[in-house]
């Protein structure tokens, strides 16, 4: 199982941050990120397209979206990520969740294990999360390839619909908040 933190993003609402370099309680908001991945994964990596030598130095490998790939916003980081995946599945998350726990992983492998094949995303009374997801690598991969080929439209859930995926409905109370503005970072504190 690979593991793969978001971390791509452009931060326009923070003033072009990179946001998993931003800190929280003293860490970047991708160091919390990683460690609720790491116990449900053999390998971690980070997406990133700026700040690398920052991103290399939480001690993990670090990929940038594919040349052919670069402005396709998230689908390119999760391109990426499969493109570079040596396991049967991905499991994704974004950097600007840093309250996420392992219990929401586990609850993403639990729904890989019954079915395999699909592609499984985290949603609760909120709505969906499509970037909390686990996902199937060499399928995934193939129809990412063609549905970006083939596609005007970039939204991940019209490819998660597109390739067949499923939800997975937790409880999660902040846990899967976004830390989006300054204002937010300063909530989570």
């Amino acid at each position: 199982m690979t593991g793969a933190v978001l971390a791509g993003g452009k931060g326009e609402r923070v003033s072009g941050q990179d946001k998993g370099l931003l800190l929280l309680r003293d860490e970047p908001m991708a160091v919390h990120v990683i460690r609720a991945l790491q116990p449900s994964v053999d390998r971690v990596l980070i997406n990133a397209n700026r700040h690398m030598v920052e991103y290399q130095g939480m001690g993990y490998e670090v990929h940038s979206d594919a040349e052919s790939v670069y402005d396709k916003g998230p689908l390119a980081g999760l391109y990426s990520c499969l493109a570079v995946s040596k396991s049967s599945h991905l499991m994704v998350s974004p950097c600007d969740t840093p309250l996420i726990t392992s219990q929401e992983f586990e609850s993403l492998l639990k729904a890989a294990k019954n079915a395999p094949d699909k592609i499984h995303y985290l949603q609760d009374d909120k709505g969906r999360h499509p970037l909390h997801a686990i996902m199937p690598v060499a399928s995934s991969l193939f129809a990412l390839d063609v549905f970006l080929s083939q596609q005007d439209k970039l939204a991940v859930m019209a490819f998660y619909e597109s390739f067949g995926c499923q939800s997975v409905r937790i409880d999660s109370g902040d846990t899967l908040k976004n830390v989006n503005t300054w204002a937010d970072l300063k909530a989570f504190e």
